[in-house]
């Protein structure tokens, strides 16, 4: 499954800057994405509902932490099927892992207005390292924003049982894609 996921953005609804306060997430512009190929198709949708905790300062990198809950009983995708099967036992199994989460470990500048954060996502009781690319896209002391990506397989985390594991079907990578524009 391809997911395009705008993951760092989105998980912002409590974004602090180490440096200068709290933020609030702007959430009619903020956004978690994610884009999946099923049948060779690209199939779209989106996580309406997450939480985040976000400490960020671009010159206290070491200090940065960043915490996101996605609530997987919450999706929306442009086919309606695609997001009532998303919940269930195969895939998310909503009713037993509710949550995904993503939990930071380290930030690093990479070059001008791109960062990367690495961290643990925590998806259907599985655990693993994955890594989110991000743009700073705006950032003083009233406004923050940034576009990120991370790639995932789907299959680490269980997500695709039974004959959804066959990759024939739904591809296993994932793009996940955040959009998230905070002020304070």
């Amino acid at each position: 499954m391809k997911w395009y996921f705008l993951f760092v953005v989105a998980f912002l609804p409590s974004m602090a800057l180490a440096s200068g306060g709290a933020w609030q997430v702007e959430g009619a512009e903020s956004s978690i994405k994610f884009s999946v190929a099923i049948e060779g198709s690209l199939t779209e949708g989106n996580f309406p509902k997450f939480e985040a905790k976000i400490q960020f300062d671009k010159e206290k990198l070491d200090q940065a932490k960043v915490e996101i809950t996605i609530d997987l009983n919450h999706i929306e995708a442009f086919y309606g099927d695609v997001a009532a099967n998303l919940k269930k036992k195969d895939w998310f199994d909503a009713a037993q892992f509710p949550k995904a989460r993503f939990v930071s470990t380290a930030f690093k500048h990479l070059d001008g207005d791109k960062y990367q954060v690495a961290g643990n996502l925590s998806l259907r009781d599985v655990t693993r390292a994955e890594t989110l690319y991000f743009t700073l896209v705006q950032y003083d002391q009233k406004q923050a924003a940034i576009k990120g990506k991370m790639v995932i397989n789907r299959l680490n985390y269980g997500v695709g049982q039974g004959a959804w594991r066959d990759l024939s079907s739904v591809a296993g990578q994932v793009f996940l894609n955040v959009v998230i524009k905070a002020t304070r």
